[in-house]
């Protein structure tokens, strides 16, 4: 050893205390009280409001550990209108990494959700945050999102519906990405969750978006589903459905189209709501349909096998005049002359496409081929030997009264958009060549 002065081995205790000791201490201190720091809640509240482009609010937060932080009290709100799109009691959100299928790690974060509140017709805007990851539009940081909510209740204006045992994830791959949900209703035992998928495929040239729906081991409420699809509102506020649905892209369409597929079966459909809200006849009743089949191609109608099932309930006069006339279906003898009739049963089978619809009576009872009977016998029958009817036909029937030859009305505009088109078939005797003339042009030059 070297001999060292009293005041050099001072020095360097010193320096040792002040490296070792005091140095890390305060260190510590410091991120402690930066943890607690006023200020610092709202400071992360703006970060997160730049990352998702939403307004974000904080009641507080923790670092529960190193790459693990809890906030409480979170808010986020659509930024043009003030108005609430998510609520949750608390969030835990854990940065992690994960090894992928040719076993590479990338970033990866799970948030662990409790007591979730999303509003509905905020949905449109919380799909923006997904839709960013899936095609690379920016956003949030390129990494894996996994998401966990024991429950999760979806608030619209007249109902809310709790999902429980939800999961959720947004995964990048090498040839696009995907992002899924599997959910269960609270309080109703399934098999099996549900599932909606949503693929982004970019090996294709422009890139295309899938979307899958599997119900499971239960019957959603068609309520539910309208949330994200309208359409589905007519149905009933009891009516659901049990099935699988899938829709792509079109390939070579035009911008927005799509084509997929549709199985399963609706139950407890309001058919007042779906016929008498929406046009000039009256029909109501309780309906269950199975859909065996239903094809779309660039957004319309393709193909379309299924069958309904009502009853008991009322149906105007003028609809079952209307399906006998334009439908040409053979009209029983009615026991009133009222304007309202009451029915027994109405059942049948339909095939649409685009060379038609034909209609199949299959009520029980004596009576084959009958479509709507009541208490006396068959008010409206098919006949075997019937050709199958133009399209456009369903439509006079649900909007008769019209001096146009397709009733283009705001009630059928829908239908118009999304019925298959028929092929053009000229009239009888004018299969005919159409006839020409020579045109001359100067002198002796002449084409046909």
């Amino acid at each position: 050893m070297f001999p060292l002065h009293d005041r050099t081995r001072r020095r360097l205790c010193v320096a040792a205390f002040v490296a070792l000791c005091a140095l890390p201490t305060a260190v510590v201190l410091l991120w402690g009280v930066s943890r607690h720091w006023p200020g610092r809640v709202a400071a992360e509240a703006r970060r997160l409001s730049r990352e998702l482009g939403l307004d974000v609010s904080l009641d507080g937060m923790q670092n529960l550990r190193p790459g693990t932080v809890l906030y409480e009290g979170l808010e986020i709100a659509d930024p043009e209108t003030g108005k609430p799109l998510l609520r949750c009691r608390m969030v835990e959100a854990q940065w992690t990494g994960l090894a992928d299928t040719e076993g590479r790690s990338k970033p990866s974060l799970l948030l662990i959700a409790s007591q979730a509140e999303v509003q509905a017709g905020g949905l449109p805007r919380l799909w923006r945050l997904v839709r960013q990851p899936l095609q690379r539009e920016g956003g949030p940081a390129q990494l894996d999102v996994r998401l966990r909510a024991s429950d999760l209740t979806l608030q619209a204006d007249k109902r809310a519906e709790t999902l429980s045992d939800v999961q959720g994830s947004i995964e990048l791959l090498s040839g696009g990405a995907q992002a899924q949900v599997d959910f269960r209703l609270a309080g109703v035992a399934a098999s099996k969750p549900a599932r909606i998928r949503i693929v982004r495929n970019r090996q294709l040239s422009p890139p295309a978006s899938g979307f899958e729906l599997d119900t499971g081991g239960s019957a959603l409420p068609c309520g539910l589903l309208a949330m994200g699809v309208p359409e589905l509102e007519p149905l009933g506020p009891d009516a659901r459905f049990r099935g699988h649905v899938w829709f792509n892209e079109a390939a070579g369409g035009p911008t927005g189209a799509w084509e997929g597929e549709v199985t399963g079966q609706l139950t407890q459909v309001d058919l007042g709501r779906l016929v008498s809200d929406r046009f000039p006849h009256k029909l109501s009743g309780t309906a269950e349909v199975s859909i065996h089949k239903a094809r779309f191609h660039r957004s319309r109608l393709e193909e379309a096998h299924c069958s309904l099932s009502a009853g008991p309930g009322v149906i105007s006069r003028s609809l079952v005049e209307a399906a006998a006339a334009k439908l040409a279906l053979a009209k029983g003898e009615m026991a009133t002359t009222d304007l309202l009739l009451p029915y027994h049963q109405l059942s049948f089978a339909a095939e649409i496409d685009a060379g038609g619809l034909k209609i199949q009576g299959i009520c029980s009872g004596d009576e084959p081929a009958t479509i709507l009977c009541d208490a006396r016998g068959p008010l409206l029958s098919d006949s075997p030997t019937q050709p199958s009817q133009p399209v456009v036909a369903l439509l006079q029937t649900l909007v008769p009264a019209s001096e146009v030859q397709v009733p283009a009305t705001r009630q059928t505009d829908w239908l118009i958009q999304h019925l298959p088109l028929p092929r053009v078939v000229p009239p009888p005797g004018s299969e005919t060549a159409a006839p020409y003339s020579r045109l001359r042009l100067g002198g002796a030059v002449e084409k046909k």
